[in-house]
């Protein structure tokens, strides 16, 4: 299921949300539409809640997409990875099938 007012998951948008992952402050991450900045501020809000209150469900995301990105064991980077996608797909509804599909999209590997 989409949700219709949600913009629609490019590779260069999911590229832009993975490529800060690490970044605390979303805000300080240029890009030409506002729109995108302010998704990727309340998917950052998501991703810091699920990474230091849902860790069960976050480790969920791994035997799902560990085939795709090959995530490193124990590690704070993977779990902040994790924590992302479970906010993507959360946020947006994906089912794992369709999460897979999307993820496939992401070029960005740090």
């Amino acid at each position: 299921m989409h949700k219709s007012d949600l913009p629609y998951l490019t590779q260069e948008r999911l590229d832009y949300f993975f490529n800060a992952v690490y970044d605390a402050d979303a805000a300080l991450i240029p890009h030409k539409d506002a729109r995108i900045v302010a998704l990727l501020t309340a998917l950052k809000a998501m991703q810091h809640f699920n990474h230091f209150h849902r860790s069960n469900d976050t480790r969920k995301m791994f035997m799902l997409l560990n085939d795709i990105f090959n995530f490193e064991r124990n590690s704070e980077g993977t779990t902040l990875w994790l924590a992302l996608i479970l906010a993507i797909k959360e946020l947006y509804g994906f089912s794992p099938e369709k999460l897979r599909e999307i993820m496939r999209l992401v070029t960005i590997r740090k």
